[in-house]
């Protein structure tokens, strides 16, 4: 089993990482999916926490020390997931059409995005499709959030966390 805590849109605010990553409870590796991808990054190496993350249309302000892309296909457990912010893939308020397409073209069980600052978790053509929605900057009257995901003998369980 390998639960994951996936953020995304933090915009520059390390507390609110923090904050996310506490609200999540335990958890063995971080999902940043972009806009300020290096928040998680710099929390990360102080708790020693493996990272997996995807830069946002806003990471050129303050970019991050690794080389991350702009999609990052990650297998574990035996369970592919599609990581992308979704400014660069289609995704707008009211569709991840084109990135899920993008997914089961390659072959993902999950598709995890960020960009609309809006939290979401469904099972849309046969993937499970997920975000945590923003940690410093929620939309659409939402409260700061982040996800779990939790996978388990092939299974994902996925849920959104208010901070």
């Amino acid at each position: 089993m390998i639960r994951l805590a996936v953020i995304s849109d933090s915009h520059g605010n390390e507390y609110s990482v923090a904050q996310a990553l506490a609200a999540v409870g335990q958890y063995d590796a971080v999902v940043h999916l972009g806009d300020y991808a290096a928040d998680a990054e710099t929390i990360c190496e102080k708790l020693g926490k493996p990272l997996y993350a995807v830069l946002g249309n806003c990471d050129f302000v303050h970019p991050p020390k690794g080389s991350f892309g702009h999609e990052l296909l990650v297998e574990l457990e035996g369970v592919k997931l599609l990581l992308v912010h979704g400014h660069r893939h289609g995704i707008d308020g009211y569709s991840t059409y084109d990135a899920r397409d993008l997914a089961i073209r390659r072959g993902a069980n999950a598709l995890l995005y960020g960009h609309t600052h809006i939290s979401e978790v469904a099972m849309k053509d046969g993937i499970l499709v997920m975000n945590p929605g923003s940690t410093s900057r929620p939309r659409a009257g939402r409260k700061p959030s982040a996800g779990l995901l939790t996978i388990e003998n092939g299974k994902l369980l996925a849920k959104i966390v208010t901070i």
